[in-house]
């Protein structure tokens, strides 16, 4: 075998050897180990960097315990693991130097010294406390070469050297030494110095202008060679190649926030309290595996029929443990399915009983990783990318069982250990494309061909970074056998591999994209030595272009120039189909009617077509998840007064103590997000609106003589509406916020808003537009059609403030709402929308307002709501209704062109 070494080759292409010769490889320093360990007999499984750092950290822990003033016990307090981490690579880095810890004798640097301490506590090795690492192996190496050199046929002949022996650091010179010594031949190459290459640069000012300028270089073709040199990410040069349908070049880095990598974290987020909703949500939605083929739904990491059931439960109570969630189990029992109810029990044990988070004893986060573990294994299907995921929960598995299972550990510390378990996980657009050209990706691997170069990105992160030993550190290295080199030298290794390598080229054309993820990179060492020599001036890509031409280091391309164009919002307000009478409904709910008198084209999307987002998306939260769970403290305390005898709740007051614990009570149920880190402050200031408002809206009714006789009072009713095509019945269905009677019998409902607006409501209920309200007393009139009209009103529950014509509730002295014209105006305004929808028309309500005010949709809010008003004091005094729309903050707004840049 012969063997090209260079201190930079450990990744390169076996074909670049010396020469291109067949029966030649070229390698680095680990690429030689490993070759070595083959013919030596001394190879063996690899130890993930987890576990040994899990292995240094016990044996830190357990040093500490009898040695309390070990110099590194302060940080090992506050960050174990980083601690022992940090050790750990100081220990490498002194054995790879040629240290032997264990046998050092006198003082030594407080460094050293907590190696040397350590080092003499463990034994390395597969069945050691310590897993051995590249710097034991190459000892191991070197040990048993010098010992049996001349009795091992290696099988290799020749080592051509890049660097010479001696410049090489720590043990690499007795490791060649060791070889020479069993009949391998090694030789200096001989170094074949070049003129420098042409260079041209091209400086953009932001990556999507640069990618186009490489992109077309590369499209432009020629008769040269080339090949890409990727010193970052080709992310958005791919995407750039692929509009020009060439092939990627597939280099984006690997990073620990690749998607298969966020499974463990995620996981583990949900098991440690207080669990968080929202992550529950993208835990259960979590999809890990597209469909088995294009039309099957995708595999969920929970499978699906569990998945829906509980996030249809979030959707209703975004808590745990709530009647929702405890009814999506009894569904899921009823249905019989094997694996989704033993998922869903699994979430329901995680969440139920979640884990402390000052308690993360490692037995216990173990325990709870079984399930994802038969789960990743059981839908993996030989995916790579979920192996990864299988991989990293059995390392984290591994790593927790060697720990003490009584040590809690910080959530910090389980979190690095986490991404430590994980590492780096490839991007999914890291696919290398058939191409005409080469790629690599460090200038020291170019091809010694010549030709020419494409060098995408340089920058500082060129630069090579070494371990940095002070004076008294190296002094003591070397005492005990150690060779360490200056860190000048180390590094002049790679930089003068890497400038031999752009040496090589004949020409080298520079893009640099600018600023990237909002940073700009430090300039390159590399490219300012080019510079320097070539004494070129940089291009902007706007100056490749002459005419219609566009240039760059001898390749063209003819240039089109594009006729601008404006983007426009969308004109169509109005959808004309064939007779659509399949759309009109046959339930209604008030949430309904409002929608589709604000605008149609929402309603039929989201209601008559059920185009809606998903569960996971429309999480409850903000002023709805606050309202609810307000609506249900009311009606808890209700009930806990309810008198069958009195046929309602007594007319008493509850002490504040009783709503504070009613509140802390269903928080966990219906509003679990206010116990996250964070929001003490808001859960604070909503639970004493809750008590301030809630013993206001108890006080005011008992004031006005009104006892309360149910609470989310449901009602289904049929609704006969009179349409062009035939009378239509629906069932207008709902729920009454607060039923109540005075002392004559007569009905009152109360319709509870948390809103931060104290005029809006007032508004509606004087201008007779509050047809919930009318509703409301509609459905009450059809269960009892001989009873005298219900009185209406609002409990604001943000301000404590009723809104109604009761001079015992509200002292506005507001007149009474005409309930039977708003009535009258709500089944008018709804028959005249259904009418069109019937006969194929279809209006975008939101838009045409504001057309018809000649305002566009990036209209100011405050000429919104003028417009808004106007046009419902018009339609006032027509005898009409107007509701307003909120489709600006909908999901199907920009199909209205209500959000979006379109200027």
């Amino acid at each position: 075998m012969l063997i090209d070494f260079g201190w930079t080759a450990d990744g390169a292409a076996w074909a670049d050897a010396r020469g291109g010769m067949q029966g030649r490889v070229r390698l680095g320093p680990r690429g030689l180990v490993q070759l070595l360990q083959a013919r030596l007999g001394l190879t063996r499984p690899g130890a993930e960097q987890a576990v040994r750092i899990a292995q240094y950290m016990e044996l830190l822990r357990d040093h500490l315990g009898t040695n309390e003033e070990f110099w590194p016990s302060r940080s090992f307090a506050v960050d174990p693991w980083s601690t022992s981490a940090q050790l750990l690579r100081w220990r490498d880095a002194a054995v790879e130097a040629g240290w032997r810890p264990a046998a050092a004798e006198g003082e030594l640097p407080a460094r050293l010294a907590s190696v040397r301490a350590l080092e003499r506590s463990l034994s390395v090795g597969v069945g050691g406390t310590l897993a051995p690492a590249a710097a034991d192996d190459l000892a191991e190496v070197i040990a048993l070469l010098e010992e049996e050199a001349a009795g091992w046929p290696l099988g290799i002949e020749e080592i051509v050297l890049q660097e010479a022996a001696a410049e090489l650091p720590g043990m690499w010179p007795r490791l060649l030494a060791a070889l020479a010594a069993a009949g391998v031949h090694c030789v200096d190459a001989v170094q074949q110095l070049s003129d420098a290459p042409a260079l041209q640069v091209v400086e953009a000012l932001d990556e999507w202008s640069a990618a186009d300028a490489a992109a077309r270089f590369l499209a432009a073709g020629g008769e040269q060679p080339v090949t890409v040199l990727a010193s970052t990410d080709t992310d958005v040069l791919d995407r750039a190649l692929h509009r020009r349908g060439l092939p990627a070049i597939g280099h984006v880095r690997p990073s620990r926030d690749r998607a298969h990598h966020q499974v463990l974290g995620l996981f583990l987020d949900v098991a440690t309290a207080p669990v968080d909703v929202h992550q529950l949500a993208a835990l259960l939605d979590l999809r890990v595996l597209p469909g088995a083929d294009g039309d099957a739904e995708p595999v969920g990491l929970v499978p699906a029929a569990a998945r829906r059931r509980l996030l249809q439960a979030l959707g209703r109570e975004p808590g745990i443990g709530g009647p929702a969630w405890r009814q999506a189990l009894t569904e899921l029992e009823a249905d019989g399915l094997e694996k989704p109810l033993a998922a869903a029990r699994e979430i329901d044990r995680l969440v139920s009983a979640p884990l402390a988070v000052d308690g993360l004893r490692p037995r216990d986060v173990s325990q709870r990783l079984d399930w994802l573990v038969e789960r990743l294994r059981a839908v993996a299907r030989g995916e790579g990318e979920l192996l990864a995921s299988l991989a990293q929960v059995q390392v984290l598995q591994r790593v927790l069982g060697m720990l003490d299972p009584e040590v809690p550990l910080a959530r910090r510390t389980l979190q690095q250990i986490i991404d430590s378990c994980g590492g780096s996980g490839p991007s999914p657009r890291a696919v290398r494309e058939v191409s005409d050209w080469s790629v690599t990706t460090r200038p020291a691997q170019l091809p010694a061909g010549g030709g020419m170069v494409l060098w995408w990105g340089p920058s500082a992160d060129d630069a090579p970074r070494t371990m940095r030993w002070d004076r008294a550190e190296v002094a003591a290295l070397q005492a005990a056998g150690g060779r360490v080199l200056d860190a000048a030298k180390v590094a002049a290794l790679q930089v003068d591999a890497d400038l031999a390598g752009l040496r090589r080229a004949d020409t080298v054309v520079v893009v640099l994209p600018g600023p990237r993820c909002e940073e700009t990179p430090g300039p390159s060492g590399l490219l300012a030595h080019l510079e320097a020599v070539s004494g070129r001036s940089r291009l902007a890509p706007e100056q490749l272009v002459e005419g219609d031409r566009w240039h760059l280091a001898g390749r063209s391309l003819p240039v089109t120039v594009p006729a601008a164009q404006q983007p426009a919002p969308p004109q169509e307000l109005v959808r004309r189909l064939r007779p659509a009478s399949h759309l009109l409904p046959e339930r209604l709910s008030f949430t309904q009617v409002s929608s589709l008198l604000a605008c149609p084209r929402h309603w039929a999307l989201e209601y008559a077509l059920g185009i809606r987002p998903a569960e996971v998306a429309v999480l409850p939260t903000g002023a709805r998840m606050i309202g609810t769970l307000l609506h249900a403290v009311v009606e808890t305390l209700v009930q806990e007064r309810f008198d069958p005898g009195l046929g309602g709740a007594a007319l008493d007051v509850p002490a504040p103590q009783e709503i504070e614990a009613t509140f802390d009570a269903l928080v966990p149920q219906l509003a679990s997000e206010l116990d996250l880190p964070g929001r003490r402050a808001e859960r604070t200031e909503v639970r004493e609106h809750a008590v301030r408002s809630l013993r206001e809206l108890f006080t005011g009714t008992a004031r006005a003589g009104l006892r309360i006789t149910g609470t989310e009072t449901d009602f289904a009713v049929p609704w006969t509406l009179p349409l062009a095509g035939g009378e239509h019945t629906v069932q207008f269905r709902g729920s009454r916020d607060v039923d109540a009677v005075d002392a004559d019998g007569r009905a009152t409902v109360l319709d509870l808003k948390w809103s931060r607006s104290r005029t809006r409501y007032g508004d509606l209920f004087d201008t007779g537009e509050a047809i919930q309200l009318a509703s409301y007393a509609w459905s009450l009139g059809q269960d009892d059609p001989g009873s005298p009209p219900a009185d209406v009103g609002y409990f604001l529950l943000r301000s404590g403030e009723f809104v109604s014509a009761d001079p015992a509730l509200d002292p506005h002295r507001r007149s009474p709402m005409d309930l039977a014209e708003s009535w009258r105006r709500m089944e008018a305004a709804v028959t005249e929308v259904l009418d069109e929808i019937a006969a194929g028309t279809v209006r975008a309500g939101c838009r045409e307002l504001l057309d018809g005010a000649g305002l566009g949709p990036d209209a100011s809010w405050d000429r919104r709501s003028r417009a808004t008003s106007k046009a419902r004091q018009a339609a006032r005094e027509a005898g009409g209704l107007l509701v307003e729309n909120h489709c600006a903050g909908s999901e199907h707004a920009q199909l209205c062109g209500l959000t979006g840049d379109w200027r």
